[in-house]
């Protein structure tokens, strides 16, 4: 926020706006700005949620699942090209998930289905989470009965892009993601939420438009997982 000419009241009404899961129209209403700058306020509390989200493992009891943004149970199972493979994984307490991370996936390592498979999901778990866990299960489908808690959080995520966003490109996807996550993990106390992301937007450096509408998805240069 350093430098803005946005009045701090706007800022923390974004923040509260951030939990709503609203749009940067209802935004731009609500503040009484622009489209353009309610875009940017948005992109700029979601870049800070970026920050913090890729320096965080998950650990303990880990399950993984995922699926592919963009596909439609009618159509085909070859892969095209506006696919995006997104895999969930949360920090599991039997049935209750406590925590969740949720990351767009390099497409190539989908190969040649929709259906991601366990090697998308060992990838995943190599990089996002904590080398000293309890156990990681990965699961190959969404939907099953021991996983649905983890899978509804994907499949809500994937709604709102569709029905509340009117879809989402590659380019800005992981930190919408990373919108849903944190969302998802603040979700019981509102309060906590709007102070924490206080909290990021004054430790991080300003992000400019420019830089925002430029920045490339740039994936994890993954290793070979045995």
């Amino acid at each position: 926020m350093h430098g803005t000419r946005t009045p701090l009241r706007c800022w923390l009404r974004a923040m509260q706006w951030l939990g709503d899961e609203s749009t940067s129209v209802e935004l731009a209403e609500l503040l009484g700005v622009t489209y353009k700058t309610a875009w940017l306020i948005g992109h700029k509390l979601r870049d800070a949620l970026t920050l913090e989200a890729d320096e965080k493992k998950l650990s303990g009891d880990v399950a993984v699942t995922g699926g592919v943004y963009g596909w439609r149970c009618y159509s085909s199972l070859i892969p095209e090209p506006t696919d995006q493979p997104i895999v969930i994984g949360g920090e599991m307490n039997g049935e209750s998930v406590l925590f969740v991370k949720l990351v767009q996936m390099d497409p190539r390592l989908a190969g040649k289905s929709r259906l991601l498979t366990r090697y998308v999901y060992d990838v995943f778990s190599e990089v996002h989470v904590e080398t000293e866990f309890k156990k990681v299960k990965s699961f190959a489908y969404r939907g099953m009965r021991s996983l649905k808690p983890l899978s509804a959080v994907l499949m809500h995520a994937m709604n709102w892009f569709d029905h509340t966003l009117q879809g989402l490109g590659p380019k800005h996807l992981q930190a919408y993601l990373h919108h849903q996550s944190f969302v998802h993990n603040f979700s019981h106390s509102r309060t906590r939420m709007q102070s924490h992301i206080l909290r990021l937007s004054s430790s991080v450096r300003s992000i400019t438009y420019r830089e925002l509408t430029q920045k490339k998805r740039i994936f994890a240069n993954y290793r070979q997982v045995a």
